[in-house]
């Protein structure tokens, strides 16, 4: 029986078929380790991939391409407090250096960027402009003439950049009272079309903030301050007793709880002003629902009522520009170059590709990780394979030895024993991703219908989104490959056993 012959290779497919359907049960539950491993596989990297996208396609939606975001290296943001008083926990205190001793809670100021250094920025071959990055939160913001209000986060349009602009039309200057609200709007308003909000006008509510504006009236006790460094101080050096860390750590965050001054950050309002702008256009969908981007001049002076600093934002002798700025420059591909120039002035620039690679990179650890489970469902299969086949040739010598009895070349025998095997791993391998797929199909329905968001609107419909579940091109390919060889594989050895028998000792067997 030549196995190489198109008439060997048919009986071989033939028989190995008829062997796998003759024990039904016991073929599928020896595939049930490929099918969880190829299920698991689909589902992860489909999700993986499909965050990925997700991710990308919403940061992308509230940063332009054409942006850079650049601080002070040090002093510069509140992270680096943060840092400062929880970034060493379990480890002996630091000691303060010439380096370090800005990040240090107690030496901690805010720094504005200097108008000096912003003049700097502006000189720099390829930026266009520079602008403080302005973070307001209203109070609520509302049509006028429409008795309902509605949250917002207020952002400087040069964030998003026109690329954004999906109706309407761009400010009419920079000291415009003007504004661009997300689509999501049009869903909460109970709008069909944006012209039916384009052109009104929405009165939007700044409060001061309660923290910023009690601190900056002097009104905060230094015990407070004192309190937040006994915990941060406990963290960093927590006693050898579990229980009495634990039981310390929770009677010290109980007295930060009830002192006055976490009480007046819930229940003292600060001052509030109204501010009223035109809508002039709509904003493509996005994650952020209820942005509202507005004019440099206008979100300004909005940032000085919420942060209760009449300074802040303004040029001038007084004047602070921000402790972050926004650097738009005409050409992305300028960007790794102008980044460089940044630097070079002891600044720290974050861009775009900055956060899309920091994402990619978290997905792919995460995807790696899960991964690691995934090998372990094949492990289990490989061996359940091996199992199964060493029974089966303890089974079928009978078998065996007429087939050998008949023409049946120990290679032909050991090829039958190697297909089975794989088989079970290509059919496991496809049972797997078909389930796989079907669960992504099923999630991507339910993603982008079945998560209500406001009456008459969904998620979907709200953030644009294309599917939850992507999964690669490649998948499928290298699923049946990857099934078939692992199954191929763990039918070896059954194979050599087979193919080893001797024909008159297995005709004998019964």
């Amino acid at each position: 029986m030549n196995l190489f012959s198109p008439s060997g290779i048919r009986d071989l497919l033939s028989d190995v078929f008829l062997n796998l359907f003759r024990r039904k049960l016991r073929a599928l539950l020896t595939m049930t380790g490929v099918i969880i491993g190829s299920f698991l596989v689909v589902l992860i990297l489909s999700l993986s991939n499909g965050l990925s996208v997700f991710l990308d396609q919403q940061i992308r939606a509230v940063w332009d391409e054409h942006m850079i975001k650049v601080r002070l290296k040090k002093g510069g943001a509140p992270e680096q407090m943060a840092k400062g008083m929880f970034g060493g926990l379990g480890e002996p205190p630091q000691q303060v250096t010439e380096e370090n001793k800005e990040e240090i809670p107690g030496a901690f100021e805010f720094r504005h960027i200097p108008h000096e250094t912003i003049d700097e920025l502006k000189k720099i071959d390829g930026v266009e402009e520079v602008q403080p990055e302005i973070w307001v939160m209203p109070k609520s913001m509302q049509v006028v003439g429409d008795d309902r209000q509605f949250d917002a986060i207020v952002r400087p349009w040069i964030m998003a950049g026109p690329d954004m602009l999906a109706y309407g039309s761009d400010f009419s200057s920079e000291q415009a009272r003007e504004c661009i609200v997300s689509e999501a709007y049009l869903v909460a308003l109970g709008y069909t079309q944006p012209s039916q909000l384009i052109g009104q006008t929405v009165n939007i509510r700044i409060q001061e903030d309660a923290y910023i504006a009690m601190a900056g009236g002097g009104q905060m006790d230094l015990k407070f301050l004192d309190k937040i460094r006994d915990i941060a101080f406990l963290m960093r050096n927590p006693p050898e007793d579990p229980q009495l860390a634990m039981v310390t750590t929770l009677v010290m965050l109980r007295d930060l709880a009830n002192s006055s001054e976490i009480q007046a950050l819930t229940t003292k309002p600060g001052n509030a002003e109204e501010f009223e702008a035109k809508v002039v256009g709509v904003s493509k969908k996005g994650l952020l629902t209820n942005i509202i981007y507005l004019p440099p001049d206008l979100i300004a002076e909005m940032g000085r009522v919420f942060l209760r600093n009449p300074d802040l934002y303004r040029r001038g002798k007084d004047g602070k520009f921000g402790i972050e700025g926004l650097v738009r420059v005409n050409d992305p591909k300028e960007i790794p170059r102008i980044k460089k120039e940044i630097k070079k002035m002891g600044m720290k620039a974050t861009t775009l590709e900055d956060i899309i690679g920091f994402i990619h990179g978290l997905f792919g650890a995460l995807s790696a990780i899960l991964t690691v489970f995934v090998m372990i469902a094949g492990v289990v299969a490989f061996f359940s394979i091996v199992n199964t086949l060493f029974m089966a040739v303890s089974e079928r010598k009978r078998e065996i030895g007429v087939l050998q009895a008949i023409g049946a070349t120990r290679g032909y025998v050991a090829a039958m024993f190697a297909a089975e095997a794989g088989a079970i791993g290509f059919i496991g391998g496809l049972i797997g991703y078909l389930l796989g797929k079907f669960l992504c199909i099923i999630g991507n329905i339910y993603a982008s219908q079945g998560l209500p968001y406001v009456p008459g609107g969904d998620w979907g419909h709200i953030l644009g989104v294309s599917d939850l579940f992507v999964t690669p091109w490649w998948v499928l390919p290298m699923m049946m490959l990857a099934a078939g060889v692992v199954g191929a594989l763990a039918g070896v050895l059954p194979a050599r056993r087979a193919a080893q028998l001797d024909p008159s000792e297995a005709l004998r067997y019964e």
